[in-house]
């Protein structure tokens, strides 16, 4: 049995096919075809269902698998504890965020990360929840930062995903608004007026009080604030998106509490089970809750 066989099945195993596990691993596919023929002889058991639409692992392959990912992920682990003690940390980490986090508690973890670890390849991208779950589920990004609702249940079961810290959900209107000098706002009111919505989770809540009019579906954009900064509509931010945000700061946008608001936001990470949670990984995650505690 070789190190490299184990890679060739877990790789399978993720994309399903050996031709994609042979394109992504730079190897050609009767090498790993042949590899693989060669680990289920010296195992005993088949380890894959091979079809005209890929390649599933069996029973025993599932849990042949599982232990391949164990051994690989502790062989890393081992050679990171190798490299520490003979220099700094190094390496790539790529992080995918919610707009939210990027206008927050990203730039003073990044900028203490940065200063502790000047070797490590950092890339930030800054995405929606849906296209941040897919990137980390496809193995592209190490890390997630997601913001979900509270009752939010994870169901693929590949995905391991830690709470950070919660963060209310609050309206936002233009400096010219009848609610500017309210302070908060009822769902029973933001249902009449125009707004933008960009969360399923809102749009539902917002059908309980009738038919909302939503005038568009934006993000965190600057179009958005602009278009709430106007008066032209009403929009949805999390608390701590609006903590260091411009058009708060000057004036333009007024954040408001919404009474009896059931749909309140949790940040959470997200890795991929199978994935090595790697020591820069893990250095990042520790200022990133280090500046969330000082809050």
């Amino acid at each position: 049995m070789r190190i490299e066989q184990l890679l060739y099945i877990v790789e399978i195993s993720q994309t399903g096919s050996i031709s994609l596990a042979a394109e992504r691993l730079h190897v050609s596919q009767p090498n790993i075809s042949q590899a693989i023929v060669s680990l289920e002889e010296e195992l005993g058991v088949k380890l894959f269902k091979r079809s005209r639409f890929g390649a599933t692992p069996t029973e025993d392959g599932s849990l042949i698998i599982q232990k391949a990912e164990e051994i690989l992920n502790k062989l890393e682990e081992l050679k990171e504890t190798a490299s520490l003690n003979a220099s700094q940390l190094s390496g790539p980490l790529s992080i995918a965020s919610d707009p939210s986090l990027c206008l927050s508690v990203l730039p003073s973890a990044l900028a203490i990360f940065n200063a502790n670890c000047p070797c490590v390849e950092l890339e930030l991208m800054e995405m929606d929840f849906p296209q941040i779950r897919q990137e980390v589920l496809g193995g592209k990004v190490d890390i997630g930062l997601v913001g979900v609702p509270r009752h939010y249940q994870e169901l693929s079961g590949q995905l391991a995903m830690e709470p950070l810290f919660e963060s209310r959900l609050m309206a936002c209107v233009g400096k010219d608004s009848e609610f500017a000098d309210r302070g908060s706002i009822t769902f029973e009111e933001l249902v009449h007026h125009p707004l933008l919505v960009n969360s399923e989770p809102i749009i539902q809540t917002l059908h309980k009080y009738g038919s909302p009019n939503i005038l568009f579906k934006l993000g965190n954009s600057e179009a958005a604030k602009r278009v709430i900064s106007e008066g032209i509509a009403i929009g949805f931010y999390t608390e701590i998106g609006l903590k260091y945000d411009p058009y708060v700061m000057t004036g333009s946008m007024i954040p408001l509490e919404i009474a009896g608001n059931d749909v309140d936001v949790i940040f959470c990470s997200l890795r991929l089970k199978t994935r090595h949670h790697t020591l820069p990984g893990k250095e990042f995650m520790k200022e990133l809750k280090a500046v969330i505690n000082d809050l």
